[in-house]
């Protein structure tokens, strides 16, 4: 809409100026009125999705977004109990750049460029994996302190689920699947100063909602879970931007392939 109106501006400036240019004064000042009086009145703005039904409009948004060459895409809310918050810019080439954090369980960073995952924790997150992996507390330690201000590189093929976090199609899959049948048309409202028609499923306790752009392609912008065990908020912006990612420095990186062969 935005683009719309200034190049429509910037149209009329232009035949003003010509006007004004091949003209003299009052010649271009009855063309001017003419022009005017002419003008048509205004038009109400059309409906996007007119004619739809609810899930016609979810599967389009669906299609929308999935197809974007990449986005960003934040969130909070519970997993496995735990508040957990994320933020991720991710491509269709599966590079990606982003951070989560987990409640008692520290923060990492992740980084995947050409299919090598690089990820950085912060002492609480290396001593939670320790953990999970039945290691003693003085082990924990002394991971966390190998790992302190250093990056963990994973080759290509090795990291499998932390990969699927940069997946463009695996974020929407779930989404895709589960989440969008049954859907109900709710009231328009904006997100982050977007128009977006609401859409609206419940399963079980669960309240999902979903916030689709009126304005340009139909992306989603945020999609919210109300109720049940793992309630939680993601919104998505940046639709096709650049996603800029770069390897850590080399001294700051533990090549996890280059150690287990000094140890083999």
């Amino acid at each position: 809409m935005t683009n719309r109106k200034f190049l429509a501006a910037a149209a009329l400036c232009v035949t003003a100026t010509v006007g004004l240019t091949a003209c003299g004064g009052g010649q271009s000042e009855g063309i001017a009125d003419k022009a005017a009086s002419s003008s048509p009145s205004p038009k109400a703005p059309v409906d996007p999705f007119e004619g739809l039904t609810a899930d016609q409009i979810a599967d389009k948004a669906f299609a929308a977004t999935k197809a974007a060459d990449s986005l960003k895409v934040a969130g909070e809310g519970k997993d496995d109990g735990k508040n957990l918050s994320l933020e991720f810019a991710l491509s269709k080439a599966a590079d990606c750049t982003g951070k989560m954090s987990y409640t008692g369980s520290g923060q990492s960073e992740l980084r995947v460029l050409d299919k090598v995952t690089y990820m950085k924790g912060d002492e609480a997150f290396w001593k939670g994996i320790a953990k999970q992996k039945g290691t003693s507390a003085q082990q924990s330690t002394a991971m966390a302190e190998m790992f302190k201000g250093r990056w963990m590189k994973i080759p290509a093929g090795k990291a499998k689920r932390m990969a699927e976090a940069c997946d463009v199609d695996a974020l929407f899959k779930k989404m895709g699947e589960d989440d969008l049948s049954g859907v109900t048309k709710g009231p328009t409202t904006e997100v982050n100063g977007q128009k977006a028609l609401t859409l609206t499923r419940k399963d079980g306790a669960e309240t999902h909602t979903f916030y689709v752009a009126t304005v340009g392609q139909p992306y989603f912008l945020k999609a919210v879970t109300e109720g049940g065990d793992e309630p939680g908020t993601l919104t998505f912006s940046d639709f096709n931007k650049p996603v800029a990612v770069t390897a850590p420095p080399a001294d700051q990186i533990f090549d996890v392939d280059k150690v287990k062969a000094a140890r083999s």
